[in-house]
């Protein structure tokens, strides 16, 4: 789990499931029912029961994009979660279809409230068309922020753009956004591929080789772009 770096009056969750190292959160307000899961992939049914053990009630899910490991559980999700489900707009066309008809789309900016909380959207393409972050606003204290990322930004690396719908340009554009962030703001990939499972924005951009190079378009390029071996 992740008590180093639980943010102050939060609940959060952050549970390793599936063949791939997907990160599944459960995110809410201490004192509060309401709670969300991000990205309900693999054994949601895991997910479901902690919450319902700790006596929350999944009422929101919100989906970082469309690729299969980030949503394979949404169906599941559905049959015994009464949960308005959220996802970037660019991407609901891919999502499962039998689910279509219960996603709301978000733009860029828009604020979906969790009890208390105030989780905005922010649209970061690169790793697919509608591929979106999740933005919780800070409180008191800019360390009370995060920033559930997906597979735009993991720690110490960021998303593959070779894939159907990736776009390496646009990724630099939101990697550079990303990077005006709060320092202090809690970063909470979609994978466990680094050597922490949670990062700060400050780390990143002092550790994270593609962060360093959002000075020169064509230098990431090269990187990212590189042949996997």
């Amino acid at each position: 789990m992740i008590d180093e770096f639980m943010p102050d009056g939060l609940y959060l969750k952050q549970l390793q499931l599936g063949p791939m190292d997907n990160f599944v959160y459960l995110l809410g307000a201490e004192g509060w029912k309401e709670t969300a899961i991000i990205d309900p992939a693999w054994d949601v049914g895991e997910a479901l029961d902690l919450a319902r053990r700790d006596g929350r009630t999944v009422t929101h899910a919100f989906i970082s994009h469309h690729h299969r490991d980030h949503c394979n559980g949404l169906l599941p999700l559905l049959e015994r979660a009464d949960a308005k489900v959220f996802a970037g707009a660019d991407d609901i066309q891919w999502m499962p279809e039998d689910a279509r008809a219960d996603l709301t789309a978000l733009k860029a900016g828009d604020v979906v409230e969790v009890g208390p909380l105030r989780i905005r959207a922010m649209h970061t393409p690169g790793h697919t068309p509608g591929s979106t972050c999740f933005h919780l606003e800070p409180g008191a204290k800019e360390t009370d922020g995060a920033l559930f990322a997906g597979d735009t930004v993991f720690v110490n690396a960021c998303g593959r753009c070779d894939l159907p719908g990736g776009d390496v340009e646009l990724m630099f554009e939101s990697l550079r956004r990303i990077s005006q962030i709060g320092d202090g703001v809690r970063l909470y990939p979609g994978h466990d591929y680094g050597d922490l499972k949670v990062s700060t924005i400050g780390r990143e951009r002092e550790r994270n080789p593609y962060f360093a190079m959002l000075g020169s378009l064509q230098d990431f390029i090269a990187r990212r772009m590189r042949p996997r071996a």
